[in-house]
């Protein structure tokens, strides 16, 4: 059978135009879309044509098997398992070998042709992974062979907001260039800050503050202000706290040092990072004769 070829003609352009089809008797105006079968010279309305495309198409996707354990082999190794605790649709997975030959990329794809990446997975690491959902992102959640840590890998990808929307920082916190906490610094949102909100990714909010726009980590960001209020109460209590042992510490070393003189030493140090893990924070020490201090890092 010859190949079924598709053409389109508006009515008044029918009428002038010489087709040569023998089955054709007469023209009308509401002539819109038609089809010529070349060997049968049959015409049909191509609107039928695509309706059977589609339905043999939405037949196949629904032909695919949804996978309730997603296997995985990398270097022809042992297949890896990951339970498909979330339902999604999954129907194919790959892998993409890295330089790093201790991480991989995961693509998954679903029966609606959704596709789910997951980067730098340690795969020799993983210990009962399942794939799990979140809010708009799925996460392969898995037990870390080395740490024996709960751990979580998100999908690529940002959903970016239709309208903006306000949350609140419930921790001093950077903005970054990217959504990685090793990114370029643009700025800081201090703990109580109501922050402007464009979109989110598995890991991280798209925020804007005055004129810097970049990814801040969703766990340091709420929903309600009453947390952002009650964390610097919190910090203000510390620090208070903090103020007053100091004091008192002082005026026991005073005492101390009046009655005898003894060398005083470091016998405990207490550290507090910041909230993206960026490595600043301070130290809190106490001396051998209880006194205290902070010591910013």
């Amino acid at each position: 059978m010859k190949k079924k070829t598709m053409m389109a003609f508006g009515a008044a352009a029918a009428l002038g135009l010489s087709l040569g089809i023998a089955g054709i008797a007469a023209e009308t105006e509401d002539m819109t879309e038609i089809a010529y079968e070349t060997e049968t010279g049959v015409l049909e309305d191509s609107t039928v044509v695509t309706a059977a495309a589609e339905a043999a198409e939405e037949t196949a996707q629904e032909a695919a098997e949804v996978l309730e354990t997603i296997q995985i082999t990398v270097n022809d190794g042992e297949p890896i398992e990951i339970a498909n605790t979330a339902g999604l649709g999954i129907t194919a997975a790959s892998v993409e070998p890295l330089e790093d030959e201790s991480l991989i990329n995961i693509m998954m794809v679903d029966n609606d042709g959704q596709q789910y990446e997951f980067r730098e997975v340690p795969y020799e690491q993983l210990s009962e992974p399942e794939l799990i959902e979140e809010g708009a992102f799925a996460f392969i959640k898995y037990t870390s062979l080395a740490s024996g840590k709960e751990r979580r890998i998100g999908q690529t990808g940002e959903l970016t907001y239709s309208e903006a929307v306000e949350l609140y920082a419930i921790d001093d916190v950077y903005i970054r260039s990217e959504p990685d906490d090793e990114a370029d610094i643009l700025g800081v949102i201090s703990r109580g800050d109501a922050i402007k909100v464009l979109g989110e990714t598995a890991t991280h909010y798209v925020v804007q503050k005055d004129d810097v726009t970049g990814y801040t980590v969703r766990r340091c960001i709420s929903e309600d202000e009453q947390d952002a209020i009650a964390a610097v109460q919190a910090e203000e209590a510390a620090r208070e706290a903090i103020r007053i042992a100091q004091e008192q510490a002082a005026a026991a070393q005073a005492a101390a040092q009046q009655s005898a003189g003894s060398s005083k030493h470091e016998v405990k140090r207490q550290k507090f990072d910041d909230c993206d893990g960026s490595g600043h924070g301070y130290y809190l020490i106490t001396y051998s004769d209880g006194s205290t201090a902070t010591q910013e890092y």
